[in-house]
């Protein structure tokens, strides 16, 4: 073999060489371009996902707030109405020369009126105050409290033992003299 058949057959080799290794490289940033396509794909799952999960803790803390103020309510609605009763159970008719106690009694219940009426207090982020359940009794998930509520529909109502009535008594009869 001649220097110029080695040196083409080795030219030769060189440029197949340099082929696979375009075609390596080509491979390459076809990897990198598919793995920067997932990531991609990944970092909009991630954002979707912190999205939804942001708004399901909104809505159980818009819901949490509406239980508290619905129970603050209540319990407002029954000190008025104790008050109310304490009020009208210490009412007494005034006698003619008591009209002035009478009357500090009338402008003592306008002053509770007055103080009742004042706007509610804002109602406090659930964040910074832990919630403890009013009885001890554990908090109860939405599902589960909507799996009793649809289980106490579902299920028959309970029976009730039928009242006994007692026989008729009979009417006395008349003497005939």
């Amino acid at each position: 073999m001649t220097n110029q058949t080695r040196d083409a057959a080795a030219a030769q080799r060189l440029s197949s060489e340099a082929e696979k290794a375009s075609a390596q490289a080509a491979a390459a940033k076809q990897q990198v371009r598919a793995a920067k396509a997932q990531l991609k794909q990944a970092r909009k799952l991630s954002k979707v996902s912190k999205k939804a999960a942001k708004q399901a803790r909104k809505q159980a803390e818009a819901a949490l707030a509406t239980l508290k103020v619905s129970a603050r309510s209540q319990a407002v609605a029954a000190t008025k109405a104790a008050r109310a009763t304490k009020l009208a159970a210490t009412k007494t008719p005034a006698a003619p020369g008591e009209s002035a106690g009478r009357e500090k009694a009338e402008d003592r219940a306008k002053v509770h009126i007055k103080a009742s009426k004042r706007a509610p207090r804002p109602v406090v982020s659930p964040k910074s105050v832990p919630v403890s359940p009013p009885d001890g009794k554990p908090e109860r998930s939405a599902a589960e409290a909507a799996r009793s509520v649809i289980e106490r529909l579902e299920s028959a109502p309970p029976k009730v033992p039928p009242t006994p009535n007692a026989p008729p008594k009979p009417a006395p009869e008349k003497a005939t003299p």
